[in-house]
């Protein structure tokens, strides 16, 4: 990936629930195997608060939490089979994987042998959910992009 997109974020500054700001950041625009989709709904889950608190020991700032998002397909790239514009999608903690291995071929991706890659605050690896090296932006945000493995069809009847 080459090109980005700009989103707008909210992002804890530090390890306190009191420094979220409004932050301006940068995403990669969708490739041939990704859905991108505007955020409608992103949970809170009690696992945000231990990372934005840092209460494991690795959090890094600024952190854009959320791993429960809920949204409406806005592009799919030109291998995407699953999904069109319009479309309902989902995604949970798990962007990316290495793809390669005996669990991720068997669509095991959490026992990635490489290491998976989290919606927030995981490093990115394999360069189709960020810059190498760089953490990963969550759904505290206004926009995602994901590759399609990754994403779940929300039915449209959906309540």
């Amino acid at each position: 990936h080459t090109q980005t997109m700009e989103i707008n974020a909210f992002a804890a500054q530090k390890a306190s629930l009191d420094s979220f700001q409004h932050m301006n950041m940068t995403r990669y625009a969708p490739g041939d195997e990704d859905v991108s989709f505007d955020i409608k709904y992103c949970g809170i889950c009690h696992t945000d608060v231990h990372f934005v608190e840092n209460d494991l020991g690795f959090s890094q700032y600024p952190m854009v939490p959320g791993h429960e998002l809920i949204g409406v397909v806005t592009a799919a790239g030109s291998k995407v089979s699953n999904f069109k514009v319009g479309d309902y999608v989902g995604v949970g903690c798990m962007v990316d994987s290495c793809l390669e291995c005996k669990y991720c071929k068997k669509d095991e991706e959490q026992y990635c042998a490489s290491g998976n890659t989290g919606t927030y605050g995981g490093v990115a690896k394999y360069g189709r959910c960020g810059e190498v090296g760089k953490s990963t932006i969550g759904g505290y945000s206004d926009k995602m992009v994901v590759n399609e493995r990754f994403a779940i069809k929300i039915p449209q009847n959906a309540p």
